[in-house]
């Protein structure tokens, strides 16, 4: 009799057990894998640049040979195609970018760095001959019809030295998607809310929002200062959602909103990318989530009375303590923001962190 065969025995049975339990889990990753990585596509958006023209339209460009590790530079525009299906007269994908914003994540500091870009940015005499008056145009009426993005990303490069490692577009149809699909959100709205016809549409306060009120709200720039006070009021919508996600949502739930929100982007990352950010945001607090709006304002340009003219000199300060790579200093000259008068003044935003943006108390 030999007592080692059933010891023997027992551990082929284990290690077959635990071979199982890897092809199982392998599957169920590549199933996982493959399902949302075919739901990521660039799309219309196409590629992002692969060069630039020296900022500002310099013989050279302060910027040409800088290079960092550690940090992703990311551009973020939300297509606006109008609030109704029948308001989405460009087809799907295509439209004016209604939100614009740079986003800097520096692993090194563990710090998130946000520039808020007014839509109504104007670009300038030079640019706007190639693309629009406006940035939010740029997108869709600028010379690159492969690749809009690139018309996006040039113009954000021309004026404010800023350059982006990746890029997600998405619908507007995206905010709403992702709102329901959380099953409304819980946020602060920081004063009463009117239309264009003065009617209070939102009181201020806490109030949990489905998708259509959150795009409603996202929406609203029915003030005096209209897009910079819109600025504001969004961000009161990403402290809802940052503190909803930070909190409330572990992964698994973060992917069932992203396969549901998925149809409604452009992107150049790949899944794996996007699990790497997510993650990476998962280690912030908001305490390290910095948000500042372009300081401007109101200015009219031949007889074009809807811009949003930028302060250059307050500008270029905010970009190299927020972002620039350490070391270097792009002067408001560099840039290629164009010269304008303020006739009714500046609005001057030193930005917050996004611990100092009330959220509602109640999470529901």
């Amino acid at each position: 009799m030999n007592p080692s065969k059933p010891k023997r025995r027992v551990g082929l049975w284990i290690a077959v057990a635990v071979a199982a339990l890897l092809v199982a889990v392998v599957a169920i990753a590549l199933k996982v894998y493959f399902e949302y990585d075919s739901l990521l596509e660039t799309g219309s958006a196409g590629n992002l640049p692969t060069s630039y023209q020296p900022i500002g339209g310099a013989e050279s460009d302060p910027l040409a040979d800088v290079e960092e590790k550690d940090v992703y530079n990311l551009l973020l525009a939300v297509i606006d195609n109008g609030v109704t299906e029948e308001e989405r007269s460009y087809g799907e994908g295509l439209g004016n970018t209604d939100l614009l914003m740079y986003i800097r994540l520096d692993h090194k500091n563990n710090k998130l760095s946000i520039l808020q870009i007014p839509r109504d940015t104007y670009v300038g005499p030079e640019l706007a001959e190639e693309y629009t008056a406006k940035i939010n145009g740029a997108f869709m009426h600028g010379p690159e019809e492969e690749n809009r993005i690139a018309n996006t990303a040039n113009v954000v490069y021309q004026l404010f030295g800023l350059k982006a490692d990746n890029y997600v577009v998405m619908d507007v149809n995206a905010f709403r998607t992702m709102v329901d699909t959380m099953g409304g959100i819980w946020m602060h709205i920081p004063r009463d809310l009117v239309d264009k016809k003065g009617n209070v549409v939102f009181q201020e306060g806490d109030v949990k929002v489905d998708g259509q009120s959150a795009e409603l709200i996202l929406r609203n720039r029915n003030t005096a200062r209209s897009d910079y006070d819109r600025l504001e009021l969004q961000q009161s919508f990403y402290a809802a959602v940052f503190k909803t996600f930070m909190n409330d949502y572990p992964i698994g739930d973060a992917m069932k909103v992203a396969k549901m929100v998925a149809h409604y982007v452009n992107t150049d990352l790949s899944l794996m990318d996007l699990a790497g950010l997510y993650l990476s945001l998962k280690d912030l607090t908001a305490a390290d989530v910095y948000m500042v709006r372009c300081a401007g304002g109101p200015i009219t340009v031949d007889g074009n009375g809807s811009l949003y003219g930028i302060e250059k000199e307050y500008t270029a300060k905010i970009l190299n303590e927020h972002f620039r790579p350490e070391g270097v200093t792009v002067s408001a000259d560099q840039l290629g923001l164009p010269d304008v008068e303020f006739p009714l003044g500046v609005n001057y935003d030193e930005g917050r962190t996004l611990d100092g943006v009330q959220t509602a108390e109640a999470l529901g």
